[in-house]
């Protein structure tokens, strides 16, 4: 198996996808759920968004009526607690549009209008969640969702359009901490949801926007109460979240674990199938790995542990007889997170220096299990990115003579350090939260920023949530960091990372020029492929030629899902940010 998977690796965005999805989970037989085995794309299917500027086809949209009893009903079997491995402890704030990593342990709380459909292989289906049906108007910026009347929240009250309309507001409330949710800002503005009746909303998008369905199905962007968030308690304790879906939130032990359970009056029928999940919080690989290999944790709370790309591929290569493991491309990436506020960070030559000084051929050898595509600015060979051999020739790609590190790109980072009166010697702590694999990324950096430049580099390791804080608060230098995209399209990596209000640029406190900015708005609103890619590659070429922004990208990581064999209906997400609701899925043997 993990020759056919090698094998199967592309660096292309997402389409890869469905080729690593074909290791098909064995659906187990047993009780019958109730429910009328509706068909899953019964109905007339609404119309599609315009295809045109997307990184594959057009996704599937079609009615979710089929969603209240869905087809795989008939064979699932219900009971049991299913254990899952969180790579980091999430900071105690849960409401769910306030998030940045705590989503993988809310998502299951909560119903989006749309989804990713969580039942099939194909990266590119999505379904009504609350929407029963959608269409777009003739206009081609309005779209009008119908709702499922039967859908109500936990409390037992009706989700309603007033519901949606405040929902879709508070994603993109500057006044709060939305660093994810305000990836949508471009398309959507405060006021562009109106309620038509009950059950139907119109939501207008600023321009005509390819990307707006495929972002509006991500987890990111759930519906909430109205009544709940505008409540007196505290929406951001856990005992007090409060959705429309599967699960609701039980205990919480601090460093620990966090539980939910099922909800039992869940207005989809027969679902969930599982009682309950419990998110339990494991650091150190080794444990992580043992807890894998002995079936202590049946799956990953979302695509993301703390295991290298190598790492993945020896235990996958270990234990295939009992574990599955799916990787999902080009929607992670891993490198540098630079405090672009504090000296001598603020100069551009600084930056410059030391994109051109990382080896990032070292960081792909150790950590990137040599799949890992190479760190451009956008992941190589997709539609928006240049081809990996063309970033291989480029000054902080290129090797020299020898395979190491062009002498050429050392020269050049220590002169521009020099002008910049950065003295050799210079001291600099690199920030590592104990997740993922950053404390090792770390180290690698700190010695090469050492045998390049002739740094004196520390590395501080500091657990997950405290660094988050950190961050929150511009208290570090630089840090070894990754970040997951909410889907693989251009806009939600250059608003995440590189535009104001982006969480990197909250972090970093980088201000992307007007002529960046201009640039991310003439390409978003193209629908011409090969202009909008024409676009792109001017704003890329200016990161690697002029200022490299916030971050430096060792490599494009796969990311991974290992999921247990037991763990039945089990299919690979698109992104790392997508089918987290685990209603679908069932254990057999019983767990």
């Amino acid at each position: 198996m993990l020759n056919h998977l090698l094998n199967s690796l592309t660096p292309r965005l997402l389409t890869t996808a469905a080729i690593i999805a074909a290791m098909a989970l064995v659906i187990g037989c047993g009780s019958t759920a109730p429910g009328d085995g509706a068909a899953t794309g019964a109905g007339a299917a609404a119309t599609a968004p315009p295809a045109g500027s997307g990184g594959g086809p057009a996704p599937t949209v079609v009615p979710a009526a089929a969603t209240a009893a869905p087809q795989a009903a008939d064979r699932g079997l219900y009971g049991g607690i299913v254990p899952m491995h969180d790579y980091a402890f999430p900071n105690l704030i849960f409401h769910p549009h306030d998030f940045t990593n705590q989503f993988k342990n809310t998502s299951a709380i909560y119903n989006g209008l749309i989804e990713y459909n969580a039942e099939t292989d194909d990266p590119y289906d999505i379904r009504g969640d609350l929407a029963e049906s959608w269409e777009l108007q003739p206009d081609g910026v309005t779209y009008v969702f119908h709702l499922h009347e039967h859908a109500r929240w936990q409390d037992g009250a009706p989700v309603t359009a007033a519901d949606v309309v405040h929902s879709m507001d508070s994603l993109v409330n500057t006044a709060e901490n939305r660093p994810q949710t305000l990836i949508i800002a471009p398309y959507y503005s405060p006021g562009n949801a109106r309620v038509i009746d009950d059950y139907t909303v119109a939501i207008k998008t600023n321009n005509p926007a390819p990307d707006f369905i495929p972002m509006l199905a991500a987890d990111a962007f759930k519906m909430m109460s109205k009544a709940w968030d505008e409540t007196d308690i505290d929406t951001s304790k856990w005992e007090n979240g409060m959705g429309s879906g599967p699960f609701v939130p039980t205990r919480l032990a601090k460093d620990v674990s966090i539980e939910l359970e099922k909800n039992p009056n869940y207005w989809k029928e027969g679902l969930p199938y599982i009682d309950g999940i419990i998110h339990y919080y494991i650091a150190d690989k080794g444990t992580a790995i043992g807890s894998y290999r002995t079936g202590q944790v049946l799956m990953t709370t979302f695509p993301v542990t703390n295991l290298s790309n190598t790492e993945i591929l020896e235990l996958q290569e270990a234990e295939a007889d009992i574990l599955d493991v799916y990787l999902i491309p080009n929607t992670s990436l891993l490198g540098t997170l630079i405090n672009t506020t504090i000296e001598p960070f603020n100069d551009v030559r600084v930056r410059r220096a030391m994109h051109l000084a990382v080896d990032r051929s070292e960081f792909r050898t150790i950590f990137g299990g040599g799949i890992a595509p190479v760190g451009t600015p956008f992941p190589p060979d997709t539609w928006f990115g240049r081809t990996e051999s063309e970033a291989l020739e480029l000054p902080g790609f290129r090797s020299g003579p020898d395979g190491k590190k062009h002498p050429d790109d050392i020269a050049e980072a220590q002169r521009l350090l020099a002008a910049a009166g950065v003295p050799e010697g210079f001291k600099v702590d690199i920030m590592a939260r104990t997740a993922v694999e950053y404390v090792d990324l770390a180290q690698l950096l700190a010695d090469q920023f050492r045998r390049h430049l002739g740094w004196e580099a520390t590395v501080q390791t500091i657990d997950s949530a405290t660094g988050i804080t950190r961050y929150k608060e511009q208290d570090f230098q630089i840090a070894a960091q990754g970040t997951a995209l909410l889907v693989g399209e251009p806009d939600p990596i250059i608003v995440k990372m590189f535009m104001p209000g982006g969480l990197w640029i909250q972090w970093s406190g980088w201000e992307a020029p007007d002529h960046f900015i201009n640039w991310f708005d003439a390409q978003s609103r193209e629908l011409d492929r090969a202009k909008r890619a024409a676009i792109l590659r001017e704003m890329e070429d200016w990161m690697l030629t002029v200022d490299p922004g916030p971050l430096l990208v060792y490599y494009w990581s796969f990311r991974d899902q290992i999921v247990n064999k037991q763990i039945k209906n089990y299919h690979m997400p698109a992104s790392l940010w997508v089918q987290l609701k685990h209603e679908y899925i069932w254990c057999d043997p019983a767990c």
